[in-house]
């Protein structure tokens, strides 16, 4: 039950919040005066309030289909309570505004709240349905202080709705590339159970979710540096692509080292750690890490070349392209190979996501800055001190 009731308010989070946060940041920082936050935030909110109808809606819908959840006296209310009210989070405004530190303090406040209201009330499974009660009561907390702390920085919530429905049109683009990784998890899983067995379903899917987790790592060093490259983006171009360069050094060189480390240990990790029922998903996951570089490459593009300069709709077609490859390769590898023929799957289609994310910055004129190829460089200079870290 918890983690149906997880997975779907994950969902709901992403439906509601659409996007609106990447574009909001952007907003942010190119402003100059505080009423041109206070009808940022006006407008966030309102276009928030207005997807949470249809959001309220596949909610009930989804609750209802669940035995697990409706099983459960009021657990599905707060389920989807739950996810709706994480996307009124606004960690994406204290970072945007120069204040990271306190966007980090209410996440840590919020968890060991979380964490401490779990430890006091849940002692036995019976207890098991006072998991989302405590959630949403936690995470209505954290939300209120975060809404506290900015009080004399907006002067209401409300804006109005021709405001609120232009910002869901602009952040449309960004909630297809978003969406669209989610809905191909979801396709590949469900291919893979009808053409292989529930040990290659599993196999594929702690593969899979060892690999979401090393990727995420790069989630909270996004919500510090992406508004900052945004906002020198139109003030000292070169300094942006210095530090997009730095970024992309420091998480590709972990992620070669993940597959290093992934292909030379995981035969004797993978059993150890999560069981010896587990040693199948050994050659998926050596198939899968990497997947890591890959990723790398194409988020970064992406989060500090391309949505700074507001060129997501390239990101997004890239995307969709990326996942109509993944699923016309998925049958007839997944047909033979089973969980390995899915997993190379993925493989090829965040090859074929970066190939033409390649083409786009290529014909959008950015391949020079992306490289670091604007300036006249000497040959010792690119290879001393790593090219003077990345500068060139």
């Amino acid at each position: 039950m918890v983690l149906a009731g997880m997975s779907l308010s994950s969902s709901l989070w992403l439906l509601v919040n659409f996007g609106f946060s990447t574009v909001g940041a952007r907003d942010i920082v190119h402003t100059e005066q505080p009423g041109e936050r206070d009808k940022i935030f006006r407008d966030q909110f309102t276009a928030r309030l207005l997807i949470c109808i249809p959001a309220a809606l596949i909610g009930a819908i989804a609750v209802c289909r669940s035995e697990a959840i409706a099983n459960v006296p009021g657990a599905g209310f707060f389920v989807v309570a739950g996810g709706i009210l994480a996307a009124f989070n606004i960690g994406w405004y204290f970072t945007s505004t120069g204040r990271a530190r306190t966007s980090v303090s209410i996440e840590v406040f919020g968890l060991v709240l979380s964490l401490a209201l779990l430890i006091a009330f849940i002692h036995k499974p019976a207890d098991i349905n006072r998991v989302f009660p405590l959630t949403f009561a936690s995470g209505m907390i954290q939300t209120l202080v975060a809404y506290w702390l900015v009080r004399k920085e907006y002067t209401g919530f409300m804006a109005p709705v021709r405001a609120a429905m232009n910002l869901i049109r602009r952040s449309s683009v960004i909630f297809i590339y978003s969406s669209t990784a989610v809905l191909l998890l979801a396709v590949s899983t469900y291919i893979l159970s009808l053409l292989a067995s529930p040990a290659e379903v599993s196999a594929f899917g702690v593969s899979e979710r060892l690999i979401a987790a090393g990727l995420s790592i790069m989630a909270p060093a996004a919500q510090i540096l992406a508004p900052k490259v945004m906002y020198l983006v139109t003030r000292n171009v070169a300094q942006a692509n210095l530090i997009a360069r730095r970024i992309f050094a420091v998480f590709f060189g972990g992620a070669v080292l993940g597959v290093i480390v992934t292909t030379l240990f995981s035969g004797w990790l993978i059993p150890l750690v999560l069981g010896p029922e587990f040693r199948p998903a050994v050659q998926v996951l050596n198939i899968m890490v990497f997947v890591l570089p890959v990723s790398v490459c194409t988020r970064v593009v992406g989060i500090y070349f391309l949505i700074p300069r507001k060129l997501e709709r390239l990101l997004a077609w890239s995307g969709v392209i990326g996942a109509l490859v993944n699923v016309s390769v998925a049958i007839p590898l997944a047909s033979y190979w089973g969980a390995s023929g899915m997993a190379l799957a993925r493989l090829l289609s965040e090859g074929s996501l970066l190939m033409i994310l390649a083409f786009c910055i290529w014909r959008a004129g950015l391949m020079r800055e992306v490289l670091g190829l604007h300036e006249e460089a000497s040959l010792p200079t690119r290879f001393s001190r790593l090219g003077r870290w990345l500068g060139y």
